[in-house]
């Protein structure tokens, strides 16, 4: 939280700083320059559905993402960056301001609440040209994010990728402003190229609304930009998934989307190089949550809400990487530092500008995560706190009868499990661990990195789950978390039975 005499400090520093730079211009090559159009620009990178160790600069060996990992060697890398939401619309609408979904009213693939601040109305009131390309559609309603111009359909398209920022960048600097592109690449979300989804939606074409066949069309024609195929025999299965043929060829399916995304990612920066605006433009690129896939997108287990940030802004020290636990909600009063604008004082988020000073922050051992509705529109309210060493995750809708249902379970992966279960217990119990859960799930990162076995009833672990549920519990009640009481309820009964 920002205390008020930072909050007025930050608005004085940024008022005088806009003064002295409306005040002063520069002359460069004989041609008069205002001070205030040399402001820093702002573009926001998001890739759809990719998982946290699915780059090269994250460890993983396949190379899918050449391009991705040469611009990791040049910035601020966020290993331990969760989004505060694993699902796309919720999830960017936190992003855009700096609060968490019961706080902004985005809970699922609802609007936020009208009035609520968000990061391209603050800087198009500052005189920033805002730009975006794809999943405007997740972030509502207009009036809280006045894009001055939207653009759609190129998210899986380096080719048209390429255009739309060459077109916005040159509408900035036509107004003569700094600019704010948000840049959405939506690869590697489904349908994975070759899939029999894609195929499917290129021939239903003819039966689909107009709509539908422009998107029908728009995958068909994405087909034609696959750069790398990879093969399932190259591939390693996450550790999170079950070894079965089926699932290593959905996951090799992924993995040639990310080298299309790669794709359009180098596409991206070699317009803004084109551009000559590059010195003076704060990159960052991040993921809206992990993969479509079983355990992670729409879940608050690890994979479902890990995403690595990477930031680069003109006059940086030097590229390093970042261990500390950071939320999405964070990059909000980040950027604004970075862009000298104040920012409003009622926040979740808390600014980085002393980790990528070299400081030390408290309070950066662990992070919250938080799923509402889904994609379905049905509620399945989870909350979690994880730190390096372990996780506590609340399903607020477990009754031992209701199923967990996603998007990310259609495809070849659940299927692939679901069929599996019949004939191995150790898949059938991993099938029932995602679909009806427990409540209160403990698990040992250290021993267990990719969240099998639920200790919450394990003597040995009782200091650990009260200490971590005491925190999750202040985070809920500081935040007025509408899931309070149900956890509280939930935290009595454990101790209870122990």
């Amino acid at each position: 939280m920002v205390s008020t005499s930072q909050f007025l400090f930050r608005g004085l520093f940024a008022a005088a700083w806009g003064w002295l730079l409306l005040c002063c211009s520069l002359s460069v090559s004989g041609t008069q320059i205002s001070a205030a159009d040399l402001r820093r620009s702002l573009l926001l990178i998001t890739a759809d559905d990719m998982n946290a160790d699915s780059s090269g600069w994250m460890g993983n060996t396949l190379q899918a993402t050449p391009a991705l990992d040469a611009f990791a060697a040049t910035s601020h890398r966020f290993r331990n960056h969760h989004v505060t939401v694993p699902i796309c619309q919720p999830g960017r609408q936190a992003l855009m301001t700096g609060l968490v979904p019961h706080r902004n009213g985005g809970l699922g693939f609802n609007p936020i609440n009208s009035g609520t601040v968000t990061l391209p109305a603050l800087l198009q009131q500052r005189g920033w040209f805002t730009g975006v390309i794809d999943k405007h559609p997740h972030m509502k309603p207009d009036a809280e994010f006045p894009w001055d111009v939207k653009l759609s359909g190129s998210g899986k398209n380096p080719e048209l990728m390429r255009q739309h920022m060459d077109q916005l960048l040159r509408q900035a600097t036509a107004a003569g402003k700094p600019f704010f592109i948000n840049a959405n690449i939506t690869d590697p979300h489904r349908p994975f190229p070759g899939s029999t989804q894609a195929k499917a939606k290129q021939g239903l074409k003819r039966q689909q609304n107009e709509k539908q066949e422009q998107r029908a069309e728009r995958q068909q024609l994405a087909e034609k930009f696959v750069g790398r195929t990879f093969e399932p025999q190259e591939v390693r299965v996450p550790e999170f998934l079950e070894e079965l043929p089926a699932v290593r060829r959905e996951v090799a399916m992924y993995y040639t989307a990310m080298a299309r995304l790669d794709q359009t990612f180098a596409g991206i920066l070699e317009s803004l190089q084109a551009s000559g605006r590059a010195d003076s433009t704060i990159v960052v690129f991040l993921s809206d949550h992990g993969m479509s896939f079983p355990f992670s997108k729409a879940s608050v287990y690890r994979n479902g809400t890990w995403s690595p940030v990477l930031l680069r802004y003109p006059g940086m020290p030097a590229a390093a990487v970042h261990d500390e636990f950071v939320s999405s909600v964070d990059l909000l009063p980040t950027l604004l530092d970075l862009l000298s604008v104040a920012y409003p004082e009622v926040l979740d988020g808390r600014t980085w500008l002393p980790l990528l000073n070299g400081q030390t922050q408290e309070q950066r051992d662990a992070v919250v995560t938080h799923v509402n509705s889904v994609s379905s529109g049905k509620n399945f309210p989870q909350r979690c706190i994880r730190t390096e060493s372990a996780s506590l995750m609340f399903h607020a809708w477990s009754d031992g009868t209701t199923k967990f249902q996603v998007e990310a379970m259609s495809g070849l992966t659940w299927n692939a499990l679901a069929a599996a279960a019949d004939s191995s217990p150790q898949i059938a119990a991993r099938v029932r661990q995602f679909q009806t859960v427990e409540s209160l799930m403990f698990f040992d990162l250290t021993a267990d990195p990719a969240e099998r076995r639920n200790l919450i009833a394990e003597p040995a672990a009782a200091t650990r789950i009260q200490q971590l549920g005491e925190r999750l519990l202040q985070h809920m009640e500081q935040t007025r978390d509408p899931q309070t009481d149900a956890f509280r309820a939930a935290i009595a009964h454990w101790r209870r039975d122990r």
